[in-house]
């Protein structure tokens, strides 16, 4: 079964075309303090905001379905936060909530 693609917002759509044109996207702007971790890939358990940052205050630019898997590149300092490459390009990040998401063997 192929999983359904992320659910893109106007943000995320002109966040992409910011990358694209060279210039800065919301997450970078914001150059949160990112740890390295073991875990390189999650599954989304629940509907999950895809943020333009690692805080509820940051835009949402999307969303991933129950089930879809993303890579991580980091995580927040503050353990809350995953750091994954965002399905059109660049960086996003999602909660590193147990109930809402989990890391898991990419298949």
């Amino acid at each position: 079964m192929k999983a359904p693609k992320p659910t893109l917002t106007l943000a995320a759509v002109l966040a992409a075309l910011l990358i694209a044109l060279g210039g800065a996207s919301p997450a970078a702007a914001a150059s949160p303090a990112v740890r390295s971790t073991p875990v390189t890939r999650i599954v989304a358990l629940v509907t999950l905001n895809i943020r333009s940052g690692p805080s509820l205050h940051h835009h949402i630019l999307g969303q991933y379905r129950p089930g879809q898997r993303a890579v991580v590149t980091g995580l927040s300092n503050d353990y809350n936060w995953w750091r994954v490459s965002c399905p059109w390009g660049g960086v996003c990040w999602v909660s590193a909530n147990p109930d809402y998401s989990r890391p898991v063997a990419w298949r």
